[in-house]
């Protein structure tokens, strides 16, 4: 099961993980053709800056509604929740916890 809690720290090294699990990293680093595979996925990257553009904004949407079993509203659907990161994984984590179709 998904934990949607807060950042953690990882005990051994006292980094900060991602609040998101492996799935959606593996989501977001598909879609962001500019990070470099060595580059951390930070919680507030720009994304655009990254090569996310609109097509590539479809193509994560669809990818993230088959992984997690949701569904995108469309009043939701807008660039501003896939700017960053962690924007668009309050808005994944606020569905799965909602239980949306």
């Amino acid at each position: 099961m998904t934990d949607f809690s807060a950042p953690r720290t990882s005990e051994s090294s006292g980094v900060m993980n991602p609040p998101w699990d492996e799935q959606f990293e593996s989501l977001m680093r598909r879609s962001l053709s500019l990070l470099e595979p060595d580059e951390p996925l930070l919680a507030d990257l720009y994304t655009p800056d990254y090569g996310l553009d609109s097509l590539a904004m479809v193509e994560l949407m669809l990818g993230i509604e088959d992984a997690y079993g949701i569904s995108f509203p469309d009043d939701l659907v807008e660039p501003g929740i896939f700017t960053t990161p962690q924007g668009l994984w309050n808005v994944v984590s606020a569905l799965c916890t909602a239980g949306t179709p």
